[in-house]
């Protein structure tokens, strides 16, 4: 074995044993603020841990984790899909920038939870509204990281491929975008992310999903039942951002200062 290899293994063993060590400091937390009594009525993560194995058990839990995945992937998705490429045509062109930016910028301090009423009465179901407002929640940060990369690209290297004889698409192609994969990294991370957080509240107007059940359990008093919905939510999340960055990571081999 090479010591490359073998310091890369030691790396990776390390970056899991922080991981570990990270939630067990979470979990004792939680554990001496359970046992301290200066929370109320807030769970244990002994009787936590018992409500969650029935829960993922029982199909109670299934319908709505199912829901919540399609919501925050379909939204992402989109988010991506427009986000990116209207990220690279602004921040690589001043006509386009100077057109569409200021509207946006118009648009993205206002909050995607305060969209909700809106939604409700112009889109033509609750589900599109959540899918709207779960987008929207991805959209912004996507949007500004790609812009950011596109901005961030050294010039040097335009001009380096333009004095080769390259074209605008060459150097768009060869320089600008690759460029800007890193910050657009941090932008898919980021914005999944911040869909999860939406689409959380999103959901409690709906009829199913992990938010509608947190609400539920909220109003019925079931108070383990919220903090194993919360729990599942938080452990959805983060798989979810390190599929991003798995995905996106398979892009940028050649960059080992990226991950976010």
């Amino acid at each position: 074995m090479s010591t490359a290899s073998a310091r890369d293994r030691l790396v990776r063993l390390v970056e899991r044993t922080n991981v570990a060590v990270s939630v067990a400091g979470l979990l004792l937390v939680w554990l001496a603020l359970d046992r301290s009594d200066l929370v109320g009525s807030l769970p244990g993560p002994v009787v936590v841990a018992g409500t969650m194995g029935s829960l993922l058990m029982s199909p109670a839990i299934r319908t709505p984790v199912e829901t919540s995945l399609f919501h925050v992937f379909s939204s992402f998705l989109v988010a991506t899909a427009i986000g990116v490429p209207l990220g690279l045509a602004i921040g690589w062109s001043t006509p386009v920038r100077d057109l569409v930016f200021p509207s946006l910028e118009v648009l993205r301090p206002v909050p995607p939870i305060s969209w909700i009423p809106l939604t409700v009465l112009v889109l033509p179901t609750v589900q599109t509204s959540i899918v709207f407002i779960t987008f929207l929640g991805a959209f912004f940060p996507i949007l500004l990281n790609t812009i950011r990369g596109v901005r961030d690209v050294e010039y040097d290297y335009v001009r380096a491929v333009r004095s080769l004889g390259g074209s605008k698409a060459d150097v768009f192609r060869n320089v600008v975008y690759p460029g800007a994969l890193p910050s657009i990294r941090t932008g898919l991370v980021t914005g999944m992310g911040l869909a999860w957080v939406n689409l959380v509240a999103a959901e409690m107007i709906g009829n199913n999903g992990l938010g509608r059940f947190v609400w539920v359990s909220y109003a019925s008093g079931s108070y383990p039942d919220i903090v194993a919905g919360v729990a599942i939510i938080g452990a959805l999340g983060y798989a979810s951002s390190q599929v991003v960055r798995w995905i996106s990571g398979t892009q940028l081999r050649w960059n080992r200062q990226t991950d976010v």
